[in-house]
């Protein structure tokens, strides 16, 4: 339930408050007034795009505020979801929109974004307008809203519908790929073969790329490698001209301090240390002797390297760009190469696989036509009741459901009929010649299909349009009977809907200092006698039209009462 409406900046409203109540909330008004900006900002609330052309000339940002009321499951829904803890059942929605095209959006201060409140938007306010009769109208929408209504049982098996549905289609896709002309499976087989040998013919190691490059790097510098190790080794080992090598003299001072050390403890530690560093230098000289031993390389075989790096990278051009992509390119290329083989034996697989999936899909198309033909049965006498109560008890109401192409909603064509005139046939909706009709029709229909909505905040925006006399008055007892179990929010320009509201809203615009301002009030008493008596007698409000606005509210409290009684 939306209790508060916090308005600031939007449009020509410069800032407003409205307290809503459980129930039959009316606002009424002159054309132009600013009703619609009203239901923009319930729409903001829910999600929906807020352009920047909303903000008040002048003014850099504009603002809407929401409090709701929430059941449990939404309070749960919200905490599982989102984090976010509702008070006392209540939520606050803040939605600032700037001049320079930014959202910000919170809920109880949280800062979220656009798609999490549209989530959460669904659950709380559910909105009836022009749009709605447009798209209620559209054949292409009737398919969807009888699945809507029809229950689990058509959800569960249009989704297991769907699972078979999309398994043929993956299947004939691949048939399609495979009975391409003869021509074109030659060609990419003689590709693909070609390919394959290319690449077997390689016989490429992982890691080898990085082998060769290190190779190449030694053989561009092997001669100097041999020299600097041989000088190296002559410094360390073998000695200079005057024939002492740094392992000669290592070896002297090691002696030397081996001759003292047996008289000082920590002069032998130091000697002991050294002699073990010594050894241990001497085992590197035998190493880089070997090394220097086992130095050999072939004059060509930097050529052979350079020739092996220059084939990889041919390879590595056309078919990835790492020695593991190609490898893997060879398997996908072989596995190709066998599916072309071996097509003739998988179409004929495909084929019989497509076949039985077929009759699978037709057994299941079958059990979905049948439960939308009887949820088709229950929509249309729902409606029918609806519509009786509307003062149409002659009106009637189908679901024509026709077999049509098999889509991945089924194989069922479906429209919504109606019949005005006893005696006529059904015509689709949109041949609905009266405004008048199409009002209460789209109202009963509504009715019915949003009785199972989670938002217990619906808001109609002129519902009554082309509405008057005693089928306005039905269509206001219909919005109060839906106001006794969801909070209903009704935009109206006639008297008959607005006097069984249990708060009366007038907006009105205004001209101050050169500015156009509307503002929101609730009304009482006289006020509301004589909102009502404007819209009953227009713009010259007359004792006579006071006096019949006094006795539409009398006749609605009366019928309060009855319904009291009866309840």
């Amino acid at each position: 339930m939306l209790n508060r409406l916090f308005i600031k900046n939007i449009a020509v409203i410069e800032s407003a408050e409205i307290e809503f109540r459980n129930g039959f909330n009316i606002l009424t008004g002159e054309t132009g007034a600013g009703k619609s900006i009203i239901i923009d900002s319930v729409n903001i609330l829910k999600g929906e795009r807020a352009s920047k052309d909303l903000i008040r000339s002048g003014e850099q940002k504009a603002r809407v505020d929401g409090v709701f009321t929430i059941d449990v499951d939404t309070q749960r829904f919200l905490s599982d979801e989102y984090g976010i803890e509702a008070e006392d059942g209540q939520i606050l929605i803040s939605r600032e929109i700037t001049a320079d095209g930014k959202n910000n959006i919170r809920i109880n201060g949280m800062p979220t974004i656009g798609s999490v409140l549209k989530e959460v938007g669904a659950n709380l306010v559910t909105i009836h307008g022009q749009h709605d009769n447009t798209s209620l109208l559209a054949k292409k929408t009737h398919l969807a809203l009888l699945d809507g209504a029809a229950g689990d049982d058509v959800a569960n098996t249009l989704l297991e519908y769907k699972t078979v549905y999309d398994e043929i289609k993956k299947k004939e896709t691949e048939l399609d790929s495979i009975e391409t002309d003869e021509q074109e499976k030659t060609r990419r087989l003689d590709m693909l073969s070609f390919q394959i040998d290319e690449i077997e013919g390689a016989m490429l190691e992982v890691g080898e790329d990085d082998e060769l490059f290190e190779r190449k790097a030694f053989l561009e510098n092997a001669g100097k490698i041999a020299e600097n190790t041989q000088e190296a080794y002559a410094f360390l080992y073998d000695g200079d001209q005057s024939g002492k090598s740094a392992n000669d003299m290592l070896w002297d001072g090691i002696n030397a301090l081996g001759q003292v050390a047996e008289y000082d403890a920590e002069l032998k530690k130091i000697y002991d240390e050294l002699s073990d560093l010594g050894y241990e230098i001497s085992d590197k000289f035998r190493n880089l002797r070997k090394y220097i031993d086992g130095l050999t390389y072939e004059p060509h075989e930097l050529e052979e390297v350079e020739d092996r790096l220059d084939l990889i990278y041919n390879l590595k051009r056309k078919y990835g760009s790492t020695i593991e992509l190609i490898l893997k390119y060879l398997a996908d290329a072989k596995v190709e190469s066998e599916n072309i083989i071996r097509s003739d034996e998988r179409v004929h697989e495909l084929k019989e696989e497509i076949e039985k999936l077929c009759k699978k899909r037709d057994d299941i198309a079958d059990k979905l036509t049948s439960l939308r033909k009887s949820a088709g049965e229950k929509l249309s006498f729902d409606i029918e009741t609806q519509l009786a109560d509307l003062n149409m008890a002659k009106v009637k109401f189908t679901v024509k459901i026709e077999e049509g192409e098999y889509t991945a909603k089924g194989k069922d064509d479906v429209e919504f009929m109606i019949c005005t005139n006893v005696g006529e046939d059904f015509k689709p909706l949109t041949k609905i010649a009266s405004g008048g009709e199409l009002s209460r029709i789209m109202l009963a229909i509504k009715s019915v299909l949003t009785a199972g909505e989670n938002a217990s905040t619906l808001v109609f925006d002129e519902i009554d349009a082309g509405v008057s006399g005693s089928a306005a008055q039905k269509i206001g007892e219909k919005l109060r009977a839906i106001s006794l179990e969801n909070q209903v929010i009704c935009i109206t320009h006639l008297p008959q809907i607005a006097a069984l509201a249990d708060i009366h809203f007038l907006i009105e615009k205004n001209v101050v200092n050169d500015r156009t301002l509307t503002t929101v009030k609730s009304l009482e008493g006289e006020d509301r006698v004589r909102e009502l008596a404007r819209t009953l007698g227009g713009a010259t409000v007359t004792e006579v039209t006071m006096a019949n606005a006094r006795e539409l509210l009398n006749q609605a409290k009366q019928g309060d009462k009855r319904n009291e009684q009866n309840r």
